[in-house]
């Protein structure tokens, strides 16, 4: 796959496309009772509840007769899979997800509720599947999760409005899973906020990302192992290393402990309800804050968490 070349003139052009269907989410300000503060870029308020419908549909609005007639496939753990197939529902497009077995049932459901055809795929696949491109042998038009221009320019829609909301921030951090919204978001902020940094968050049980930051070089772990099911990818592919290497300024961890400390303080303290990928950012601004420099932005980039997931972290 080729290195995905998207710039500020690309997202901007993106910006009447995702709007179609996607909403500008708000940016919430949160002060804690020890004096912290941090702005929360609420995408759990997002149509389908979570960033990925703004790249889905700019992706699938776009497509061609002859890609459209061959319907869509996908390979998701959930939010991207639902984003995927509701743009396809709305087109009028036969679709198929791809879904690691194991996934979220809730989010499962969700994508079968919307007419798309569910097909288990075992986990240990996941990652070989991405890294040959096993995907292009199957008949449906392929709609990457994370690595396709059209997918970063939707989620650069993100940065931008962030930027634009939030003109003062020196600090954001964003979720990473196979680095489309975190390069995304990286491209639009940085545009109109050159001195802004961007921090990629990730799980210490999926941490692909230090690797292949430090390399430029494509990266997998074997068995990826976290709570966030949104960013337990377990790969970067060299594409996307060598983007987010010139993008990021570098990514920080946090472990499952932290991430769901962070729903609970989300939930009861914000009153935002976070899936775990979503809380992994305000995960590291509770860890790290001390090292980042305020004002600083967290993307909360889901809210489609399973309601007994948040019982057990809000009991």
């Amino acid at each position: 796959m080729e290195r995905p070349d998207v710039g500020l003139r690309e997202i901007e052009a993106a910006r009447d496309t995702v709007y179609e269907v996607a909403v500008r989410t708000p940016v919430h300000r949160f002060a804690d009772s020890g004096g912290g503060e941090v702005l929360l870029k609420l995408e759990n308020l997002q149509r389908l509840g979570a960033f990925k419908i703004r790249g889905a549909w700019n992706r699938i609005s776009r497509l061609t007769p002859a890609e459209r007639k061959r319907g869509v496939s996908t390979l998701s753990s959930g939010n991207h899979g639902l984003a995927v197939a509701w743009s396809a529902r709305r087109l009028g497009i036969p679709c198929v997800v791809r879904v690691p077995e194991g996934a979220a049932p809730r989010k499962v459901e969700a994508i079968q509720a919307l007419g798309a055809e569910v097909v288990p795929v075992p986990r240990t696949q996941v990652i070989r599947t991405h890294e040959e491109e096993l995907w292009r042998a199957w008949p449906e038009t392929f709609v990457h999760p994370f690595a396709h221009p059209a997918m970063i320019e939707g989620s650069g829609t993100l940065g931008l409005e962030l930027a634009e909301d939030a003109p003062d921030v020196r600090t954001v951090l964003v979720p990473v899973g196979g680095g489309g919204l975190a390069a995304g978001v990286t491209l639009g902020v940085k545009a109109c906020l050159p001195k802004a940094r961007v921090l990629g968050i990730q799980a210490e049980g999926a941490a692909t990302l230090p690797t292949a930051l430090a390399t430029e070089k494509g990266f997998h772990v074997d068995r990826p192992d976290t709570i966030a099911d949104g960013i337990r990818v377990g790969v970067i592919l060299p594409a996307m290393a060598e983007l987010l290497a010139r993008t990021l300024d570098g990514c920080l961890l946090v472990s499952d402990a932290d991430i769901r400390s962070a729903m609970r303080r989300l939930a009861l303290e914000a009153k935002v309800v976070a899936e775990p990928a979503g809380a992994a950012g305000f995960a590291a601004w509770a860890r790290h804050r001390e090292a980042l420099e305020p004002p600083v932005a967290v993307v909360v980039s889901g809210g489609n968490v399973d309601p007994h997931l948040l019982a057990d972290v809000l009991a």
